[in-house]
């Protein structure tokens, strides 16, 4: 999920596991125009079978040839082609895909000033804009296209003046303090996992450090979080119950509940309260979801990006991607999706007041309140 947000940002390098696609719906470049065929077969056959929206062969290929007529008018060419009828299912079509090939076919042997690599880009693009989703997005050599763009206004974290130091930041920016009261605040700006990091191991030594400070409450701070590899982070404050529930194309993929092997000591099971913005995302979501549904933590702040599934990669042979989104996430106690929507905060606060406002809360439920 954190691959899918570097895309979402317009970033140019984004690696992820190997999958092959599906195999492709049609037989091989039938046309005299060279249309990139094959990839644009690839792309159709792989977006319309995969797309946990159930995207269909109708809506997603009008989008495509949308996509095509704009970039030729752009360019001052012509683009009055008919469009053809398409089936309105959610699976890939042969004739479907045959007829767009053809209407491809006649829009570049009548403008061939206009690139054919560019047109098939454009066509792609278009293809997966008719199903918005952060985890969807075509990946090319020289450019990004994400289905879901987005302009996150939010801050980063911003640590508080006073307090008592827990340490200099490390690699993902973990560092914490203890506020006055008791209150220990602690952030980090990535779930960072390499061969030698792990980021929740870290968190749990500094989450050691604080109690033995005498931590009375924490105090998350995660705007800017783009996500990572949370790796059940949650379930150190959780006792086993339900975390989130997976949606798939082909219906519910089942619940996630917080292991009880790896909730900690009574002495951690202190009030908690989340700092939220629009930059906090991915595995930030699911941390806050399952720690907000299950009542034990209390979100201040604004709504986060909403990117909470996952996605399968198609390559080409180019080295370009295509990756479509084929998995969702959902409230386990509530149902609530909040994929492509966020998470809510319970508190609404602007950047400036939020830390105040988490202090403030933290202070009530310490009280009793």
């Amino acid at each position: 999920m954190r691959r899918a947000l570097v895309a979402l940002l317009a970033c140019t390098t984004i690696a992820v596991a190997c999958s092959g696609g599906p195999s492709s719906t049609s037989p091989g470049p039938t046309r005299t125009a060279n249309i990139n065929r094959s990839r644009l077969d690839i792309a159709y056959s792989a977006f319309v079978d995969q797309d946990v929206h159930h995207v269909t062969s109708k809506k997603a290929l009008e989008g495509a040839l949308q996509a095509v007529r704009k970039v030729i008018n752009d360019a001052g060419g012509k683009s009055d082609v008919a469009t053809p009828e398409f089936q309105d299912v959610d699976s890939p079509q042969t004739t479907d895909f045959d007829k767009f090939a053809d209407v491809v076919s006649q829009l570049v042997t009548s403008n061939p000033d206009v690139s054919v690599n560019k047109i098939s880009d454009a066509a792609i693009g278009g293809l997966i804009d008719a199903s918005p989703d952060c985890h969807t997005y075509y990946v090319t050599s020289s450019a990004v296209h994400q289905s879901r763009p987005f302009i996150p206004r939010g801050s980063s974290a911003m640590i508080p003046a006073q307090g008592t130091s827990l340490g200099a930041a490390d690699q993902a920016g973990l560092t914490g303090k203890i506020l006055p009261g008791g209150i220990a605040y602690i952030t980090w700006r990535e779930w960072t996992v390499t061969g030698s990091y792990k980021i929740v191991a870290q968190l749990r030594a500094l989450l050691d450090k604080a109690v033995a400070h005498g931590a009375k409450a924490w105090l998350f701070d995660l705007r800017g979080n783009l996500g990572g590899v949370a790796t059940d982070a949650h379930s150190m404050f959780l006792n086993g119950e339900p975390a989130f529930t997976t949606m798939l194309k082909t219906g519910g993929g089942g619940t996630a509940t917080g292991n009880k092997d790896l909730r900690l000591p009574d002495a951690y099971q202190l009030p908690i309260v989340l700092v939220l913005n629009d930059r906090s995302a991915s595995d930030t979501e699911i941390f806050a979801l399952s720690l907000e549904e299950n009542k034990r933590a209390t979100i201040v702040g604004q709504k986060t990006v909403g990117c909470l599934g996952s996605a399968s990669p198609n390559h080409f042979s180019d080295g370009a991607e295509l990756a479509v989104a084929v998995e969702e996430l959902a409230g386990a106690r509530t149902g609530a999706k909040y994929n492509n929507v966020g998470i809510p905060p319970d508190i609404q606060a602007d950047d400036a007041t939020a830390i105040d406002k988490a202090i403030e809360i933290l202070k009530q439920k310490m009280a009793g309140g």
